[in-house]
């Protein structure tokens, strides 16, 4: 499929602008909210470092980026796709974001601690990988929103954790091609 459109924050080319998330650097937004939402209203989302490696039973600590991309200050709440690993600490709760202005929220995934394993090649655990899904949305539309996947690989003793290719952290709202969908995103991935 070729590219039809672009994101409006972000300028990122993208192959249906009325449906899915921006891939675009630490934007995330979601594209049929830029059509459909209230047009004062932006928000982009990205974890500050994407992929990360971590043992089984390991909590896991990331910084995600929200960043109020609208006209007037907003409230932002975040929402996790799988309420039972994930918890998100908001810096001031309830407080709106001006308008341009970042916030860091930290994101804590618990990975499970038996990972058995499936999906793992030679019977080992080591390699599998997990996602921790989030969306931001504004408070007064939620159809205003931004979605990051947080990719969690399991290590095994001996594995040795590689920085990201290139050294830069990057944002991508899919896992491995796919879209992240609301409710979707961690489908099947957790034990």
């Amino acid at each position: 499929m070729g590219v039809t459109g672009h994101c409006r924050l972000c300028g990122t080319p993208v192959a249906d602008e009325r449906h899915g998330y921006c891939e675009g650097p630490l934007c995330g937004a979601d594209l049929a909210g830029q059509r459909v939402g209230n047009p004062a209203l932006a928000v982009q989302v990205g974890f500050e470092r994407a992929r990360v490696a971590a043992a089984p039973g390991e909590v896991v600590e990331a910084r995600l980026m929200v960043r109020n991309r609208g006209g007037a200050a907003e409230r932002f709440r975040v929402r996790v796709f799988d309420a039972e690993r994930v918890a998100v600490a908001e810096p001031e709760p309830g407080a709106p974001i001006g308008p341009g202005a970042q916030v860091v929220w930290i994101v804590r995934y618990r990975v499970p601690r038996e990972v058995g394993p499936t999906g793992a090649s030679g019977g080992s655990a080591a390699g599998l990988l997990y996602h921790a899904a989030v969306r931001a949305e504004a408070v007064c539309d939620r159809r205003v929103g931004a979605a990051a996947v947080l990719d969690v690989r399991i290590r095994g003793g001996t594995d040795r954790v590689d920085p990201m290719p290139g050294g830069e952290p990057r944002f991508s709202a899919s896992s491995r091609g796919r879209a992240v969908r609301p409710g979707a995103a961690t489908r099947g991935r957790h034990p």
